[in-house]
């Protein structure tokens, strides 16, 4: 046996035992590159005075749940939308940080509402950002990369409407996200600097890797789709969709600051596969990184724990 395979076996035994490995962030991380001038231009746009609709949809002893909805002002979709978000308002004027949840590709919003709910009953307010139904209109893989950017615009703009907020603390706001909700939150962390914490969870970057290898069946569905419709070969697919698609996290990630990142891995994930998730923290400058001893589904057992890691993380972030 050899030596690299014995030094091995204690890893893999703490692995069995504990279910994750924990890394801390790079000693040698010497920070982020500086957003280029040309991406910060691409992705400013005019911010406008907007009128805000509000409803209360649910109250408790701790928060009240407002909905908050406003037409979006920057569009590069062929058609307007409303941006809709989920303000888990803890009671009293105390100005406190903020944490945007964003949600996971598609279903219910029921793990996504469970970490807002969760901040929110322990000191940090929570902004739960809706999908877009609208998007739904779009042809999937034909247009994700504009829908990306479109995204991207909307998460600015709720930034917008936190710095409204008086009891919203504008120098602490934090990305906390899932799947697809880590993808929009690595995406926001790289293009706005108003972002000063993120936890991004079973994510990853290389949007057409993501696409070509994942095992989602949704995905399956959509890759199979556009093979006929464009006459593709399947060896032919993940050069075509990287010329088409550039909002990428791969593409930004030097420009995260990985003092202020914690990332949430799967070891086994096949959704998002983990070899994607890693090198996107290479990417980033290696940041403080949990790796579950799971795949993307079987993470679940670990919400608990992803919950208080995460709370302990915008914690240390926020109050030192």
């Amino acid at each position: 046996m050899s030596d690299r395979i014995l030094l091995s076996i204690p890893i893999i035994f703490c692995l069995f035992l504990t279910g994750c490995a924990h890394y801390a962030l790079n000693a040698n991380y010497m920070g982020p590159k500086p957003l280029p001038e040309e991406v910060r231009k691409a992705f400013s746009y005019q911010k406008d005075n907007v009128l805000y609709k509000e409803k209360i949809l649910e109250e408790n002893e701790t928060y009240a749940i407002k909905q908050i909805e406003f037409t979006s002002t920057k569009n590069i979709l062929p058609f307007d939308h409303d941006i809709i978000i989920h303000y888990y308002d803890i009671h009293g004027n105390e100005k406190r940080p903020v944490i945007m949840v964003l949600p996971i590709l598609g279903g219910s919003y029921k793990i996504t509402k469970d970490f807002a709910s969760y901040f929110s009953e322990h000191g940090y307010p929570s902004v739960l950002v809706l999908r877009q139904k609208e998007y739904k209109k779009l042809r999937y893989i034909d247009t994700i990369d504009i829908t990306l950017k479109q995204i991207v615009f909307d998460l600015m703009q709720v930034i917008d409407w936190i710095e409204t907020q008086e009891d919203l603390d504008r120098e602490k706001i934090g990305a906390f996200g899932v799947s697809m909700g880590g993808i929009k939150g690595s995406l926001i962390s790289a293009l706005d600097d108003r972002i000063d914490a993120s936890v991004i969870a079973l994510a990853a970057g290389d949007i057409p890797y993501l696409l070509t290898h994942s095992k989602e069946e949704g995905i399956i569905e959509e890759k199979n789709k556009f093979l006929k419709e464009k006459d593709l070969k399947p060896d032919e697919l993940y050069g075509s969709l990287g010329e088409m698609i550039t909002c990428d996290p791969m593409n930004y990630a030097e420009y995260i600051d990985a003092k202020n990142v914690l990332m949430i891995l799967a070891l086994f994930d096949k959704i998002v596969p983990y070899a994607k998730g890693k090198e996107l923290r290479e990417k980033i400058g290696q940041p403080e990184t949990i790796v579950l001893f799971s795949g993307h589904y079987t993470a679940y057992p670990y919400i608990f724990y992803i919950k208080r890691e995460s709370l302990k993380f915008f914690r240390k972030k926020f109050e030192g």
